[in-house]
């Protein structure tokens, strides 16, 4: 692990436990589902993922990251992947920004494809580009 941090995410369909999956075994981090079984303290990052097939988080993810204080972490970062990206990670971000925590700005969306019978999933394309920018991220904070 190059970084005290953790990978946390809130999924429905499955899709940001999966990329929440990849970074972490790229970043050889700690990762769980929101509500964490242990909650955050003193991480130098954590990244959210979520599924954001609505515009507004639901309540438990609202409520987790109104928990997350510059004690519990130094800096959060998101993912969304799905059809209300934008609107659910500036939500989410002013959340955790008024716990006075620093949110990192870049996010990363992504759509997940479809077809008329599959359900939406993430592509290899779309793990590795996600893992790419986690680990942009990581090391823009180890500079």
């Amino acid at each position: 692990m190059k970084y005290k941090m953790r990978i946390l995410h809130y999924s429905k369909s499955g899709n940001a436990g999966s990329l929440a999956q990849a970074i972490t075994e790229d970043q050889k981090a700690k990762c769980d589902k929101i509500p964490p079984a242990y909650p955050c303290e003193n991480e130098k990052l954590v990244i959210i993922g979520v599924d954001a097939d609505k515009k507004s988080p639901e309540k438990p993810l609202a409520d987790f990251c109104a928990t997350l204080t510059p004690a519990r972490a130094k800096n959060v970062a998101f993912f969304a992947i799905g059809g209300s990206c934008n609107e659910m990670i500036e939500e989410l971000k002013n959340i955790v920004k008024a716990t006075g925590t620093n949110v990192l700005e870049e996010a990363f969306t992504v759509q997940a494809k479809s077809s008329l019978f599959k359900k939406a999933k993430l592509s290899d394309e779309d793990l590795k580009a996600g893992v790419a920018w986690a680990s942009k991220t990581v090391d823009s904070l180890l500079a």
